[in-house]
């Protein structure tokens, strides 16, 4: 049973690294599309890991002071992603727009894959 539940514990990290990586992807795409000027790959990943902390961070906050994390802090979330996709490309607000819009449709895809995967997961102990 342990070895299940640290496998479990290794696939999410694995999960968490993917869609960070798929995230940046997308992220790296949208200041592509944008005409940001040094629109790296790394500087994706690292807005992609910024951004995944802070709205983490932000939804956990949010529940633990106004109980209704899912939404404050997904609101929360937007912002501090719009400033931190401002920030790491030092671009205009709009175009960090843009960039989050590409954002959000991997954060969905994502979403949906660690849902399964986690569901699966908890089938497999259950059984």
């Amino acid at each position: 049973m342990k070895l299940i539940g640290l496998t479990l514990i290794i696939i999410i990290a694995i999960c968490i690294l993917i869609a960070t990586a798929f995230s940046a992807f997308f992220i790296w795409i949208g200041s592509r599309f944008a005409g940001v000027p040094n629109a790296t790959f790394g500087r994706a990943f690292y807005a992609a890991f910024l951004s995944s902390v802070a709205v983490w961070a932000l939804t956990g906050l949010a529940t633990a002071f106004f109980g209704i994390g899912s939404i404050a802090g997904w609101l929360l979330g937007i912002v501090v992603t719009l400033g931190i996709l401002k920030s790491v490309y030092d671009t205009e607000w709009g175009s960090a727009l843009l960039i989050w819009i590409f954002t959000g449709v991997a954060h969905v895809i994502v979403g949906i894959v660690m849902a399964v995967l986690v569901i699966t997961g908890f089938l497999a102990l259950a059984l």
